[in-house]
């Protein structure tokens, strides 16, 4: 092919850019960012930071503090319904969002998560326990950051 064919070609070819090269968002990062769970330890309260609805979740004083990736975890253990949702591992603990946790009654513990009284929240051993429902949303969630 002539030199002088090959040049009039590649000028009209036109030229492709990614997304975010134009100024377009990544969309991606912002999904994955719109699919964040925030808990608020000193409310002992969760909120989706997509459409800001809060409940009242079960925590611990040993609850860590900041920003995690979201993993499903299946588990054979009694009481946590074949899964739970792991965002920090330390030695053998696996800290965890699960259904709330119901195995010793005098615990009262789905009594609890529907108090007003947060020091009546404050109790796990560092997992946070959420409603059946609430557990079932966050099974679409990817970042948990708790404050």
């Amino acid at each position: 092919m002539p030199l002088r064919l090959l040049l009039g070609i590649l000028c009209c070819l036109p030229v492709f850019s990614p997304a975010h090269a134009q100024g377009q968002p990544d969309t991606v990062g912002d999904f994955i960012q719109k699919k964040k769970v925030i808990v608020d330890t000193s409310k002992a309260e969760l909120c989706f930071a997509d459409d800001h609805q809060c409940h009242p979740v079960l925590i611990g004083t040993a609850t860590p503090k900041g920003t995690f990736g979201l993993t499903l975890n299946s588990t054979d253990k009694p009481g946590y319904g074949g899964e739970v949702i792991g965002f920090k591992q330390e030695g053998d603990f696996l800290f965890a969002l699960h259904r709330v946790w119901n195995l010793i009654p005098s615990e009262r513990r789905n009594e609890r998560i529907a108090s007003p009284v947060v020091s009546d929240r404050i109790m796990t051993n560092g997992c946070i326990n959420v409603s059946d429902a609430v557990y079932e949303k966050l099974r679409r969630y990817f970042v948990l950051e708790v404050i």
